[in-house]
């Protein structure tokens, strides 16, 4: 979370203008993170100074000291990590990104065994931090080898441009995090332990549905940022696309849903199945949103950057406060599908009204 704030949305930023950057594209993403990784570092030694009175738990478990350790290191790190990904997308190298998630995650594993055979207590965060500063070593260099070097920065890339842009981007950002964030806790908060599970398997699978729209979006702010004009149709396009492959599914986890989550066991299957499929059935015109997102961000459309995801939080944790009462889950799970299609209605709706009227001809 901390790293998620500190990052201040620097990486959309540079989805969004390291095309613009020429020559200077290798000293704007090492300025973006001197910045992102020293806020970073304030906020992970903010954290722990404090933990005796927020967090004394982590205190009493593992000791001040390496708590205060751990925290300098892996938040300014893990801030840089959240970032190398939009960076690589911008470059024009996201077939690295599976890659390096894959070698992340297998090296995550592997550290853990090791751990577990050597008998590191806090193993599972020593072998998370380790295969971060790995990752993010490893994409550095990468990086400086392919990015440009030398020339001037081009016009569409100037600092107070972009500030103003991120600017926006964050609050959006902030507000998308509270959408997917706080119904969990809410579940928690509102119906205990049990039914707090019971949501997050089935928001875990559901979610796997939301991010087709939001990585097709990443790859859409790329490309298109060069000719922002022309970004409307293609963001149209995109929309298409990826509905054909999130209705199909969205419809197959809907009819299946007690069956998927009978792997989980009875308890999941029993008290999710609704949930589960008003989710996924969720996911549907959460693509409206993603794609409304990417084109507001092209086209530096700051209503769009941060009314669309504030839109969507003024609709579905009120709503979600309100049904979780009396419906138990699925009032959550109406409540997010409910708030997903105002703002995709509200989107197509704005779109239709701005969309040019056509020529005679």
């Amino acid at each position: 979370m901390l790293a998620g704030v500190a990052q201040l949305n620097l990486g959309s930023g540079l989805l969004r203008f390291l095309g613009d950057a020429g020559g200077e594209a290798r000293r704007l993403v090492g300025r973006c993170y001197v910045v992102a990784a020293g806020v970073g570092l304030l906020a992970g030694v903010g954290f722990a100074a404090g933990a005796r009175w927020w967090a004394p738990g982590l205190v009493g478990a593992v000791g001040y000291g390496p708590l205060f350790a751990l925290f300098a290191l892996a938040a300014p790190v893990w801030t840089l990590f959240v970032m190398q990904d939009y960076v690589l997308t911008a470059a024009h190298r996201a077939v690295v990104v599976p890659i390096e998630n894959l070698a992340f995650a297998l090296l995550k594993v592997g550290l853990l065994v090791v751990a577990a055979v050597v008998g590191v207590e806090a193993g599972i965060a020593v072998s998370w931090s380790v295969a971060s500063v790995v990752a993010v070593v490893g994409v550095g260099w990468y990086l400086s080898r392919v990015l440009p070097r030398g020339g001037e920065i081009g016009p569409g890339a100037q600092p107070r441009a972009m500030a103003r842009y991120v600017a926006f981007d964050w609050v959006g950002t902030a507000c998308l995090g509270a959408v997917y964030s706080v119904p969990p806790l809410l579940v928690l908060l509102r119906l205990g332990a049990d039914a707090a599970a019971t949501f997050g398997i089935c928001w875990t699978i559901a979610f796997s549905l939301y991010l087709v729209g939001q990585g097709m979006g990443q790859s859409f702010v790329a490309h298109a940022a060069a000719s922002p004009d022309q970004a409307a149709p293609a963001a149209r396009e995109m929309a298409t696309k990826v509905l054909t492959l999130v209705v199909p599914a969205a419809i197959v986890l809907a009819v299946a849903a007690r069956w998927v989550l009978a792997v989980f066991g009875d308890h999941y299957a029993r008290t999710g199945g609704t949930l589960l499929a008003l989710l996924a059935a969720s996911a549907v015109p959460s693509t409206i949103s993603a794609a409304g997102i990417a084109l507001a961000r092209v086209r530096h459309r700051r209503w769009g950057q941060a009314g669309i995801p504030a839109l969507a939080v003024l609709v579905v944790i009120p709503l979600a406060w309100a049904l979780v009462g009396p419906l138990g889950l699925t009032g959550v799970g109406v409540a997010v599908l409910v708030g997903q299609t105002v703002v995709a209605v509200v989107i197509l709706a704005v779109g239709r009204r701005e969309r040019p009227a056509p020529s005679p001809a």
